[in-house]
Formats: C-alpha cells, structure tokens, sequence
C-alpha cells in the first residue's frame, strides 16, 4: 500500500511483524537493494540484535538474532560498501574493540579484534566510532580510562579500508578527568577530524578540539555573560562547521534564547548572533505564574532536528518533553515545539511555535519527527489528542489509524500551518496504528524510516518515505 505525504513523496509499509517491548529499533539501512532493520535488546548487558531484512518492495525476506556473550554492543555502520557490526570486550585487564561482517545471508563473520588497551585502577577504555568514512578511512576515538584528578586523554586512530590502522595519535586535553563523559567525534566534508565535548561544570559547558596532530588547540564554545544550555550541528556546503543551540541565564537552566556560530576548519570563529526570546514566544507556552516560579524562559525542551534546506537556510527545532506522576503512573506531557530559522549568511529570520496539548502514559508515541527531504521543511507529529474525542480519531486521518498524523510547515513569515495527513494503515479492522516519532536512517540522505506500531504494541510495520 502507498500513501503520500505530500507531494511527490511516497509512503509505502512493509508486511506487520511481531514485536517485543524487550527489542528497541535503533537503525535502518538502506543496503544493496534491501533494507535492513536493527533492534536491539536492552536488557541483555551484551550484545543482542535482532535483525530483519525487507526487499526493496518492503517484503519479509527474513529475520535472524546476534547473541554476543561477553562483548558489548557499540554500533552499526555502513562502511566500504559492507555492514559492520562493533563490540567491545572488557577482560578485566584490557578492553579491545572488535568488528564483524554483516551479509544478507544470515551470516556474520568471525570476529576481528581492532584495538585493544590496558585498563587502569579497573577503569576500562571507551570506544567511539565515527559515523561515517572519508574516502577509504573511517576514525575511532578511543577515551583512555578515568584517573581521578588527571587531564583527560585520548587516541585518535585512522583505518582504512582493509579495516588496518594507518594511523593514532595521543592527545591529553586540558580538562579533568570526569567519570561521565560526553565526546562526539564529527567529520568534516573534507574528512578533517574534530572532537565535540560537553562538560559538566556548574551547568553545560562545551569545547571544540580539531583532532589528528599532536598539538591540539582547545576552543570553548561560548557566549558572552550567557550560559550555552544546548547545541546541535553540522558542516554546511561550504565546509564551515555550523553551530546552533539555546542558552540560559546564570541562575537558571532554561531557555532564554538562541544562537548560531560559525567556524572555518581552523576553528577560527566567522559570524556569532544570539537573540533573547521575545515575551510573545514564552507566554505561548508558560503562563505568569510559571514565569514567576520557574523565571523567564522555556523550561524542559531538547533539541530535536537542526537541518538545511534546499536554499542554505538552517532550522533548529526544540520540543517541549515533561513527565508528572499521577496515581503512581508517569504520564508525559507536550506543550510543543519551536522551530528558528537562519538565513544563509547565518542571520535570524524568524521564530515560531507551535503550541500543542500531547498527554500519554506511552511515551513511543509522542514526539516531532521530520523526513530527509531539503526541498521541503516541515514537521509531523502524532495527535494524541484525537485519543480523548468520544468517536476517536477522525476519518481525515486516514484507515486505521490511531492518533492521526499532523504536518506542520511554515510560510515566509514564519506563520506555522498545521494540516492533517490521511494515511491508510495496512492491517485488520481490529488493530490501529502510529507511527513511533524516530528516524532510522542514521544517513542524512536516502529514504526515511520509521517503525510504525499497533495500539497494543503486539506486532509493527516497517514505513519508508522516499
């Protein structure tokens, strides 16, 4: 069955399959004319995957399981034209990162072991992979282990293709040791590496650190007399390195406004605004007692999506998420979202929010997702709040369908438009369905996926818009 999101863009489903709450999809590639689902168990402390592959109509090919005993899950990537799958092993001694080959038979290789290190005090190393390769190389950062009251300190290690190291650098940065650390490991167009780092230290703080040579240079990533709460980024076309986010007051940790940085490949700063959020945006969603009590701002909202269009204009976009306790049942709670864009020389346009009324024990749910689709910019959501009409969700919305899904876009003042979908689920007149609000395609380009699920979270459909 095909439906459109809107147009030119297809929606089509894979047969239902069974599920478990014990399983959680993580990720879903696009492979070889086939498709190629990822669940992970996590309850199971080592490694258990449950895969399913989908021809390219979304047809069940077959389903196998990956049971690791004593190595933990760490990630799939989509490297040289193959599946790898990465673990790593902690014998108490050392730590090493291993890899496996993922075919479209059922089968998966020996493992391989990549790199290993000493543990230290009983502290092992971490391991991060990049998310994509550069040319015939891809990198890992390996966070050597925790020595209370110590400068942090890593490698950087280069492999190529032959899944051989080429190359590893050591690095000691500046900062203490932490037990909890935060490092993301991004790779420019130009396949310049870089480390992301966010530090606790009354509040947020974040450094940049240009990674691949001896020397390294620390930047902190801030704002003057205000706090960085949150970021998100990217490398836009022209290999500048885009930064985007909000920041608090001194006191408070909420919202109070917005950014955008940008830096060239030495990390050298070429354009910095920050605007405060206007009265009008906060009442939206906070009423004057909250602002009272809890001060100027919005409280409990993440980041969510920070995107290009087609033009060169970026979006960042931030959900509101909460939880209250009723009747020693958590049920979570939307007020909405807000979405900003920057023109292409990085200056503000607009700011918008959009005000919404989402409740639900079942936080699958809830939540704003979007489709790789720079054409066009737009947000979809499910509408929980059809769930409390007397003759339940209307039928605008399509067969079968649970919640509804809504798709909010914007014209060139920044004025949201908000319209239902109708979608047409596939399945028995007894079941309904809704989408789970999480992209799977970990690539910012090719089809979206999505995990689309019964209201009694006994079997899910596979749903890819391209």
């Amino acid at each position: 069955m095909i439906n459109f999101f809107c147009q030119g863009i297809q929606l089509k489903f894979s047969e239902h399959i069974s599920y478990s709450v014990d399983y959680k999809p993580i990720s879903c590639y696009d492979f070889k004319n086939q498709n190629i689902l990822f669940q992970i168990n996590n309850k199971n402390k080592f490694c258990d995957l449950k895969v399913n592959l989908f021809d390219n109509i979304l047809k069940n090919k077959n389903q196998f399981n990956i049971l690791i005993k004593n190595e933990k899950f760490l990630c799939i990537r989509l490297f040289f034209d193959k599946i790898y799958l990465f673990t790593t092993r902690n014998t108490g001694n050392i730590t090493s990162l291993k890899y496996r080959v993922i075919d479209l038979k059922s089968n998966i290789s020996e493992a391989i072991e990549l790199f290993s290190e000493p543990n230290k005090s009983g502290y092992p190393t971490n391991y991060i992979v990049s998310n994509k390769s550069f040319k015939n190389n891809f990198y890992v950062i390996a966070e050597l282990p925790f020595q209370s009251g110590k400068q942090e300190d890593l490698k950087t290690i280069t492999i190529s293709s032959k899944m051989e190291i080429i190359n590893q650098t050591y690095n000691k940065l500046e900062l203490v040791f932490q037990s909890s650390r935060d490092n993301k490991i991004i790779l420019s167009n130009d396949g310049e590496i870089y480390l992301l780092k966010k530090y606790w230290k009354n509040g947020n703080n974040f450094y940049i650190y240009k990674l691949g040579q001896e020397i390294i240079l620390e930047r902190e990533i801030k704002l003057k007399n205000k706090k960085i709460a949150a970021l998100d980024y990217f490398f836009n076309q022209k290999g500048e390195l885009v930064l985007s986010g909000f920041y608090s007051s001194q006191i408070r940790y909420n919202y109070e406004g917005f950014f955008l940085l940008k830096y060239d490949s030495e990390l050298n700063i070429i354009h910095k605004n920050n605007f405060f959020f206007s009265n009008k945006i906060i009442d939206e969603f906070k009423s004057s007692k909250e602002i009272k009590e809890s001060g100027f701002g919005l409280d409990k909202f993440i980041i969510k999506d920070f995107t290009l269009d087609s033009s060169g204009n970026y979006f960042l976009m931030s959900e509101h998420l909460s939880k209250t306790k009723a009747k020693n049942e958590i049920v979570w709670n939307s007020k909405g979202f807000i979405v900003i864009k920057f023109n292409k020389n990085g200056n503000y346009i607009w700011a918008s929010p959009v005000t919404l009324v989402q409740q639900s024990e079942n936080i699958s749910f809830m939540g704003v997702f979007t489709l790789n689709n720079p054409n066009s910019i737009k947000y979809y959501y499910n509408n929980l709040s059809n769930l409390s009409l007397r003759k339940g969700t209307p039928a605008e919305y399509g067969i079968l369908n649970y919640t509804g899904t809504n798709e909010v876009g914007f014209n060139s003042s920044g004025i949201p438009e908000s319209k239902p979908i109708s979608i047409n689920f596939p399945g028995k007149d007894t079941e309904k369905y809704a989408f789970i609000p999480k992209q799977l395609n970990p690539l910012s380009y090719g089809p979206s996926f999505f995990i689309i699920l019964n209201e009694k979270a006994t079997n899910i459909m596979l749903g890819m818009v391209k």
